[in-house]
């Protein structure tokens, strides 16, 4: 299963104002080159303005999310997080990347063009 294909399967577990729980099935499945840069995903999913912190696991699949109601709803957290997933695949794949070293610049150069996603 490709990381895009586990993040286009988000769902919402629970709510409240300003807390989101998402299920990812298949979270686990991410490759494990992916898995060092957890890090660097979290950090270009909350540079979405009104996204002020999250959580990932991949031991439970879930990630939870705390945000700003009046800034970001719950249904665009999960658009841009798909669209975050998105846009690292198409640029992972077209990368053909063969060591875990080539994914660094990558993930750096995604950080610094997420802001024109939005």
């Amino acid at each position: 299963m490709t990381v895009n294909k586990v993040f286009n399967q988000l769902k919402i577990v629970h709510r409240l104002p300003g807390r989101l729980r998402i299920s990812v099935p298949g979270l686990e499945k991410i490759p494990s080159e992916w898995l060092h840069y957890k890090t660097d995903l979290i950090e270009i999913i909350k540079r979405r303005q009104g996204i002020q912190d999250l959580e990932l696991s991949i031991v439970t699949g879930r990630v939870l999310i705390h945000y700003d109601p009046q800034q970001i709803t719950p249904i665009r957290i999960l658009q841009w997080i798909r669209r975050v997933a998105t846009m690292l695949c198409e640029g992972y794949a077209e990368a053909s990347f063969s060591s875990k070293q080539r994914i660094a610049p990558f993930l750096k150069r995604m950080r610094s063009e997420s802001r024109l996603w939005l």
